[in-house]
């Protein structure tokens, strides 16, 4: 019941001032919504309107008439009803069902209790083993490189939350970058849980690319957060690709990455990588604009709600050379 109170409270502020047509819609989303539809597997507001309506007609296909034009004049769904105002919207419900305006909020009430209680009952534990890559999000990744020390390291940082009751497990890759003189080979790469979860399975897929299950520590409910770390380390001895990208698969609200340069070795040059495509992360470095290194020798970088499937980071060049 606690979940379907909680369910209850995101739809009702969903459903104020634009409804779907907000701007930002998807940072407006709370963690039961977006679990519900999955939205963490959307690139964007447009996306993520388009899923919400689905999902929403989905679950009130059942239900009476009346509740059905509730629920879509409140969201701002129904034709003609795309107006700022919560208000404005009711104004035409009440005028559709030719009754008071406050007899229309009610409806609107009872059927947004109606359809918590819906989307409660679909998101109920079912029988099968969870997939690990999907019933959570990440709310903050904080990625710290380390080329200071005897072979590069990577220290991430996730906090997540649980979309869906019962989280226990869930998954962590790393790839290898290829090199920029198109150089291939198997890497060899060692991953240590440094707090929050347990490593219980590794797995190479191809020459450069990691996977591990991860257990945490107790199962999570629906809109739990639990922070872990992992270290990463590349431990072969061969020359890395001179970036660090992280490429979001599932939503991220936040990613802070911060390179740690050795004072004997500092680069020429370093520069932030905002929104690349993927595939063009392997093209020849075209330098942005300079970022300077502090007195720790590091850059730090910040990204608000990277979107899924582009590239975002840092880069550098050793020298003044550029490929």
């Amino acid at each position: 019941m606690a979940h379907e109170d909680g369910l209850l409270r995101e739809l009702t502020t969903l459903r104020r001032g634009w409804g779907l047509e907000a701007e930002r819609l998807r940072a407006r989303l709370g963690p039961l919504v977006s679990g519900w539809c999955e939205i963490h597997r959307t690139a964007n507001d447009r996306e993520a309107r388009r899923v919400l309506r689905d999902a929403v007609s989905s679950a009130i296909a059942e239900f009476p008439a009346d509740d059905r034009l509730a629920v879509n004049v409140a969201l701002g769904i129904a034709p003609g009803a795309q107006h700022a105002l919560l208000s404005d919207r009711v104004g035409i419900l009440a005028e559709q069902l030719r009754v008071s305006e406050r007899t229309a909020r009610r409806r609107i009430d009872r059927a947004f209790a109606r359809l918590a209680a819906e989307i409660e009952a679909a998101m109920r534990p079912g029988a099968g083993t969870p997939d690990p890559d999907q019933g959570w999000f990440v709310k903050r990744l904080k990625a710290l490189v380390r080329l200071d020390t005897a072979e590069p390291e990577l220290i991430e940082e996730r906090m997540i939350v649980a979309t869906r009751d019962g989280l226990s497990r869930i998954s962590a890759q790393f790839t290898v970058p290829r090199l920029e003189d198109g150089r291939d080979g198997e890497r060899h790469v060692a991953a240590d849980a440094q707090h929050g979860v347990r490593i219980t399975d590794a797995k190479r897929v191809g020459q450069r690319h990691f996977r591990w299950l991860l257990d945490l520590p107790r199962p999570l409910a629906r809109g739990d957060t639990h922070t872990y770390a992992l270290v990463i380390r590349i431990r072969d001895g061969r020359p890395i690709r001179p970036s660090y990208t992280f490429v979001p698969l599932v939503t991220c609200e936040s990613f802070t990455v911060r390179v740690r340069f050795d004072p004997g070795r500092l680069p020429w040059r370093v520069w932030r990588l905002d929104r690349v495509p993927y595939s063009v992360l392997a093209d020849p470095a075209q330098p942005g604009p300079a970022l300077p290194l502090d007195g720790a020798c590091e850059v730090v970088q910040e990204f608000v709600d990277p979107q899924l499937g582009y590239a975002y980071g840092l880069r550098w060049l050793a020298t003044e050379n550029i490929p």
